[in-house]
């Protein structure tokens, strides 16, 4: 696969990624104020993080298909690897930061207003988050990106996290105060736990962690079927970005 065509479809879906991202954040928190919402603050808070890590995915898309050199024998995709890690670490304070604040609002909850305005940012930001997942994930499992992937599920936890904060706006425009605070504790969880998903995926790699047994399995078969091989074993294997690395002894 041409090396430079992925590295410049990377940068286009994480461009695009960016550009939603920043309209969205500055539409989540100015509504959030206007209309006194913290779920809806705090998932504007979550989109202008969006923009911080898709910096760090086009970084790393941008290095990661740079050729071996003599600092990096096996070559940099596990640009892609740090890049992820680094996402996690970004996901998992923001959504520490989120559950701290809907916290203090719950202690003191105030009533919503301009409701149609809330409710028509949060829509807004649940369609456009679930077609840049979609968008995102052709891309990355049309070029067998990680780091890609990593950033589809980021979108699509927003679009859920935005599903939650509409449920809370709505139930708080009805009454229910404290399900404005309770939505925005909730998109704060969700965050923590798409940040300990890609962190230990990541981590994983980093560690060189064995392919999974049956991936194992079916290279030893096919190392085994080569002509002139006797003997298979000391199969050892990991991951180095989109690519599976192998160290293996053979008796022919």
């Amino acid at each position: 696969m041409n090396s430079e065509i992925r590295t410049k479809a990377s940068q286009k879906v994480t461009i695009v990624g960016a550009i939603v991202d920043f309209l969205l954040a500055v539409f989540k928190v100015m509504a959030g104020m206007f209309g006194n919402s913290g779920a809806l603050i705090a998932d504007g808070i979550h989109s202008f993080s969006d923009l911080l890590s898709d910096g760090v995915v086009w970084y790393a898309a941008k290095h990661s298909a740079d050729e071996a050199d003599e600092e990096h024998p096996y070559g940099h995709e596990r640009f892609e690897t740090v890049a992820t890690l680094g996402l996690s670490i970004i996901l998992a304070i923001i959504g520490t930061g989120i559950i701290f604040d809907a916290f203090n609002r719950l202690s003191s909850p105030s009533e919503l207003t301009h409701s149609a305005l809330l409710l028509s940012v949060a829509a807004l930001s649940i369609f456009s988050k679930e077609a840049l997942y979609w968008y995102t994930l052709k891309v990355a499992k049309t070029y067998k990106s990680e780091m890609l992937k990593a950033n589809a599920w980021h979108h699509r936890s927003d679009a859920l996290s935005s599903i939650v904060v509409f449920i809370g706006i709505l139930g708080s425009l009805n009454g229910y105060l404290y399900l404005d605070g309770v939505a925005a504790i909730v998109v704060g969880l969700m965050v923590i736990y798409i940040a300990w998903k890609l962190g230990i995926g990541a981590t994983k790699e980093l560690v060189d962690t064995s392919i999974d047994a049956a991936q194992v399995e079916q290279l030893r078969h096919t190392i085994g079927m080569i002509s002139g091989v006797n003997n298979v074993h000391s199969l050892r294997t990991r991951k180095i970005g989109q690519a599976i690395s192998a160290d293996v002894h053979v008796q022919v």
